[in-house]
């Protein structure tokens, strides 16, 4: 694979441009149908992020995750409230699933694992959590962070977990995603 195609912005033909447009807005909506109680959020706007970092890369994918971040915080969310704490870890996480499953025809269990552990404890467990206490937390201290993280924010974690891991290697090797790599991104 070429490096330097790797981590470019590829020109992208009408019908590829279509379908980004397309999982943006399924982004977006799928964004309004998450659970939140308190500061824990249950979305599967996960699924539709490795969509866009599998067939767009990873730098597409942290471009496209941080401007949804911020048009889902600004415009969607009724409160306006954005951090771009928050909007870092989505980026990195689309950068992520970028690295893991971009020009990838089938992943195995193995990187599908992998990318998740590391989106898991990277992303929702670190980044997510210290974002969280910088934007809710009265006190910022390092007993704060690990209080909030050995909450719910562990147990959601150990929870989804297994099912992120099993829905993304459900989705990536699914007759969907390789018939779309047919018909949109032709060899």
């Amino acid at each position: 694979m070429n490096k330097h195609k790797y981590w470019a912005l590829p020109k992208l033909t009408v019908p590829q441009l279509g379908l980004l447009a397309v999982l943006m807005a399924a982004s977006l909506a799928i964004g309004r149908l998450s659970i939140t109680v308190g500061t824990l959020r249950i979305s599967f706007v996960f699924l539709v992020t490795v969509l866009i970092a599998r067939y767009y890369g990873p730098v597409w994918g942290l471009l496209i995750g941080v401007l949804l971040d911020f048009v889902k915080a600004v415009l969607l969310s009724g409160t306006g409230l954005w951090s771009p704490i928050m909007a870092a870890g989505v980026g990195l996480a689309g950068l992520i699933y970028g690295w893991g499953y971009y020009q990838v025809a089938r992943p195995s269990w193995r990187r599908v694992l992998l990318v998740t552990l590391l989106i898991t404890l990277v992303i929702n467990m670190v980044i997510n959590t210290f974002a969280l206490m910088v934007m809710f937390s009265q006190v910022k201290s390092w007993s704060v962070f690990l209080t909030m993280l050995a909450g719910p924010r562990l147990l959601k974690s150990l929870i989804f977990f297994p099912i992120q891991t099993v829905l993304t290697y459900w989705l990536l090797n699914s007759h969907f995603v390789q018939r779309m790599d047919r018909q949109v991104w032709p060899r």
